[in-house]
C-alpha cells in the first residue's frame, strides 16, 4: 500500500468517526429527533404535506370536515410558505454537515505579457488540484451542526403550529356553515307557522270570531321570520366564502359540506359521546405536545451550544488539518511519474488569547444570561399553557352542560306550545299567547343548534390548547 492511499484511508476513517460522533452528541441534546435521524416529523400526520404529490378533491360534492382540512393543508399559502421554510432549514443542516467533508479545489490560469510570449511554455500557464480536510477545529463544527439541527426542530414546530392554527380555523368555519344552515331551517319552520297563523286568523275574521288587528299581529311575526331567513342566508354565504378562503380557494367557490355525524344522534336521543379526561391529564399532554414548548426547548438547545462554544473560546485552541496537492502543470510539462508532482501535509496549531479586555468572559456571561432568560420564559410559558388548557376545559364543561339544558328546553317549549296551541284552537286564549309560545319554541331550537356547535368548537379549542388537534 502506498503512502498516498494510506493517507486517503486515514482521512476517510476520520471523516466517518467524526461525523458519527457529532451526530450522536447533537441528537442527545435535541428534545425530539427529526428528518433523517428518526424518519418522522414533529408535525402531526394531518399537518404534513404529502411527499407523493397533492391529493385531488372534488369540491362540487359535499365535503366532510376531514376533506376540508386536507385541502387547506395542501392549498393554504401559509402551509406552502412553511414547507419552503422547512426546505431552507434542511439546507442549513446540510451546510453544517458539509464542514465534516474535505474541500477539493481545482485552479488554473493562462497569461502572456511582454516578458512571456503567447504560447504554451511553462511561463504561460499553471494548473493544480488540491484537497484539505480539517481534522479538529476546537468543537466548532459539532456546535454549529447541533445548532442547525435545533433550528430545524424549531421550524418543524412552527410548521406544526401553523398547521394546527389552520385546522382550528377550518373547524370553526366548517361548523359556522352547518350552524347557519340549521338556524335557517329553524327560521323556515317558524315562517311556516307564521303563515299558517295568518291563514287561520283570516278565516276566523271572516266568521267574526277574532278582530282584524290579529292579522297584523300575525304578519309581524311572519315578517320577522322572513328577515331572519334573509340575515341567515347572508351569514351562510359569508361562512362559505370564509371557509373557501381558509382552504386556499377563491371566495366565490360554491362549497357545500356534510353534517357532523353525531348531530342526528344528538337530535334524536339528546346525548353526545364525550371523551373523559381530567384537567391534570390535559395540562400534561399540552406541556408535552404544544409546538410553542418544542420551539422554546429547541431554542434552549441553541443557546446551550452557544454557551459551550463561548466557553471553549476561553481555553487554548487546538486545530489540526491536512492537505493533498497535485501540480498538474508540472506533470503535463515533464510527462514523468505523477508521484513526482504530488505533495501532502499535516499541520496542527495551538493558540491562546492572553488578554482581550475581558471580551471572551463577557461573551460567556451574555450566553448564560440569555439561557437564564429563556428558562424563565419556559416557566412563564408553562403557566400560560396551563391556564389556557384550564379555561378551555371549563368552557368545554360549560358547553356540555348547555347541551343538556338546551335539549330539556326544547322538550318543555314543545310541550308548552302544544298545550297553548290547543287552548288557542278552542278560543280559550288570545293570539299573543300563541305567538309568544311559538317564539319561545323557536328560541329553544335556536339555542339547541348553537349549543351543539358551540360544544364542537369548544372541544376543538381544548384539543388545540393541548397541542393534539388534527
Amino acid at each position: 500500500m502506498t503512502r498516498a492511499s494510506l493517507y486517503v484511508g486515514v482521512v476517510a476513517l476520520i471523516i466517518l468517526s467524526t461525523s458519527v460522533s457529532a451526530s450522536a452528541v447533537s441528537l442527545g441534546k435535541l428534545p425530539i429527533t427529526l428528518g433523517e435521524e428518526s424518519g418522522r416529523s414533529s408535525a402531526p400526520e394531518s399537518a404534513a404535506v404529502s411527499e407523493e404529490g397533492e391529493q385531488e378533491f372534488d369540491i362540487s360534492q359535499p365535503l366532510a370536515l376531514e376533506e376540508c382540512i386536507r385541502i387547506a393543508l395542501q392549498s393554504a399559502s401559509e402551509m406552502k410558505t412553511g414547507k419552503l421554510d422547512l426546505i431552507l432549514e434542511e439546507m442549513n443542516v446540510k451546510d453544517a454537515r458539509s464542514s465534516y467533508l474535505p474541500q477539493i479545489n481545482a485552479a488554473g490560469g493562462y497569461q502572456f505579457s511582454d516578458d512571456a510570449d503567447f504560447g504554451w511554455e511553462k511561463e504561460n500557464y499553471d494548473a493544480s488540484v488540491s484537497a484539505r480536510y480539517t481534522i479538529w477545529d476546537h468543537g466548532q463544527r459539532q456546535g454549529q451542526t447541533a445548532q442547525a439541527k435545533a433550528r430545524r426542530t424549531v421550524q418543524y414546530s412552527r410548521y406544526n403550529q401553523t398547521g394546527q392554527s389552520l385546522i382550528f380555523s377550518v373547524v370553526n368555519a366548517y361548523y359556522s356553515i352547518l350552524e347557519a344552515e340549521k338556524l335557517i331551517a329553524v327560521d323556515e319552520e317558524l315562517l311556516e307557522q307564521s303563515k299558517g297563523n295568518v291563514e287561520k286568523i283570516k278565516a276566523l275574521v271572516e266568521v267574526g270570531e277574532v278582530i282584524e288587528s290579529d292579522i297584523s299581529t300575525a304578519r309581524v311575526q311572519q315578517a320577522n321570520a322572513e328577515l331572519s331567513i334573509i340575515q341567515g342566508s347572508n351569514t351562510l354565504e359569508l361562512a362559505r366564502a370564509n371557509l373557501a378562503v381558509i382552504m386556499g380557494l377563491s371566495p366565490d367557490v360554491n362549497l357545500s359540506v356534510l353534517d357532523a355525524p353525531d348531530y342526528g344522534r344528538y337530535m334524536q336521543m339528546g346525548v353526545i359521546e364525550a371523551e373523559e379526561i381530567s384537567t391534570e391529564e390535559a395540562i400534561s399532554q399540552a406541556l408535552e405536545n404544544r409546538p410553542e414548548m418544542v420551539q422554546l426547548i429547541s431554542n434552549m438547545t441553541v443557546l446551550e451550544w452557544a454557551l459551550t462554544l463561548a466557553k471553549l473560546e476561553t481555553f487554548p485552541k487546538i486545530t489540526a488539518d491536512c492537505g493533498y496537492n497535485v501540480w498538474l502543470d508540472d506533470y503535463l510539462r515533464e510527462r514523468d511519474a505523477l508521484k513526482n508532482h504530488k505533495s501532502w501535509d499535516v499541520s496542527t496549531r495551538v493558540s491562546y488569547t492572553i488578554f482581550d479586555g475581558g471580551k471572551s468572559g463577557r461573551t460567556v456571561e451574555r450566553a448564560e444570561i440569555a439561557l437564564l432568560k429563556l428558562q424563565e420564559s419556559k416557566t412563564e410559558l408553562e403557566r400560560s399553557i396551563s391556564l389556557e388548557v384550564y379555561q378551555a376545559y371549563l368552557n368545554l364543561e360549560k358547553a356540555r352542560k348547555s347541551l343538556e339544558i338546551a335539549n330539556v328546553q326544547v322538550e318543555d317549549a314543545k310541550m308548552s306550545l302544544d298545550v297553548i296551541q290547543g287552548r288557542y284552537d278552542q278560543q280559550m286564549i288570545i293570539l299573543l299567547e300563541l305567538l309568544d309560545a311559538q317564539a319561545r319554541y323557536n328560541q329553544s331550537l335556536t339555542n339547541q343548534v348553537k349549543a351543539f356547535y358551540d360544544y364542537k368548537i369548544a372541544k376543538s379549542t381544548l384539543e388545540k390548547a393541548m397541542g393534539v388537534l388534527q
